[in-house]
Order: C-alpha cells, then sequence, then structure tokens
C-alpha cells in the first residue's frame, strides 16, 4: 500500500475516494498532455477498519450539510446515496415539565433548510462501496496496532504487518468467545 488510511469513517473514505480521484484526473492530463510532468502510475489506497463492515461502528443519524458531498460526488442523489430525507421544517423549542414553547426565531446554527436527515451506518457504507469502484482497497475487520519508526522518524520498511486470531477463535467452531483480530507488527531480520 502507498496510502493507508485507519479508519472507515466518513471523513477517511472521503479522503481516499477524493485522493483516487485526482490520481486519475493527474494521469489523465498528464497521458494528453493538459499537464506537464510524469504520470503517478498505479497508487495503492487502502483503508483499514476494525469492524466487520464499513459502517459497523457507525450507529447514529444525522442532520448531513450536503455541501462537501456534493463536492466530492455532485450527482450524489442521482447516484443513489442513501438519503432519509430533506429537512422540511425547523424551529426552536424552550421545554419545561409540561409544556414545549415555539421561540418566534430559530438561531442560525440550527437552521438546516437544504440539509438531509441522513443514517451515517448506510452513508458510510454508500461511500465504502463508491471507494471500492474507484480501486480503493477496504479491510475490514484489520485494527491497526502500532506504525514502527526508525532513528530518523521515518516508518521502517521493513515493518510486516499479520493478521492474528486468538487461539480460542480457532478450537470454537461457531465464534462464541472469539478474540477480535488484532493487527501484530514485527521486524525482518
Amino acid at each position: 500500500m502507498d496510502v493507508v488510511f485507519v479508519g472507515a469513517g466518513p471523513a477517511n473514505l472521503s479522503g481516499a475516494l477524493h485522493l483516487a480521484s485526482l490520481i486519475k484526473t493527474h494521469n489523465a492530463e498528464v497521458q494528453s498532455g493538459k499537464r506537464a510532468g510524469a504520470p503517478l502510475g498505479e497508487i495503492e489506497i487502502g483503508v483499514i477498519e476494525k469492524g466487520a463492515a464499513v459502517g459497523a461502528h457507525i450507529l447514529s443519524g444525522a442532520v448531513m450539510d450536503p455541501r462537501a458531498l456534493r463536492e466530492l460526488i455532485p450527482d450524489f442523489v442521482e447516484q443513489g446515496a442513501p438519503l432519509e430525507s430533506p429537512v422540511k421544517e425547523d424551529y426552536f423549542l424552550y421545554l419545561t415539565k409540561k409544556h414545549a414553547l415555539r421561540s418566534p426565531i430559530t438561531p442560525p446554527p440550527l437552521r438546516n433548510h437544504g440539509y438531509y436527515i441522513v443514517s451515517l451506518n448506510r452513508l458510510t457504507a454508500w461511500l465504502g462501496e463508491k471507494c471500492e469502484a474507484a480501486g480503493v482497497n477496504i479491510f475490514p475487520e484489520f485494527p491497526g496496532a502500532d506504525i514502527l519508526y526508525d532513528e530518523g522518524d521515518r516508518q521502517r520498511r521493513e515493518a510486516q504487518t499479520k493478521l492474528r486470531t486468538g487461539s480460542r477463535s480457532s478450537r470454537q467452531g461457531d465464534g462464541a468467545g472469539r478474540r477480535p483480530a488484532r493487527l501484530v507488527n514485527q521486524t525482518a531480520h
């Protein structure tokens, strides 16, 4: 891997997708003569995720400002982004034990017109699919443990990673009591 994102949340998936797009655009522009320089070639982009699937640890809903997603994927609605509903109205309530008093104004930071209500779990899974379609490698059930550095504060080239599962998982066929997989860094001698 040339570039590794740790964690398959919306920010890292968006970053991986944007990087893949920038590399593709750069290579195409160099090939067509629109840009000087050399093509970057195949850059391996990876995302490691400790969850069993992309979005497995993202459980909340949200009100999403679509500006960033529109910059990343201009036709995200047409491509089937999992949007629950556009925000149709918003208001500010003052709650007491027995009543809800509606404010005559909604403070500007709480105005959400033009935004969407989303399930972050579903949105993240969708972004993961878009990343894979763009050639980004996603590795679920692959938590990162350490990065090894040399004396010059650079990542050691001889660092290797292995996926190791707990010994109990090999003895129990149904997976009960299975310890989670973990990434183990070892150095080559």
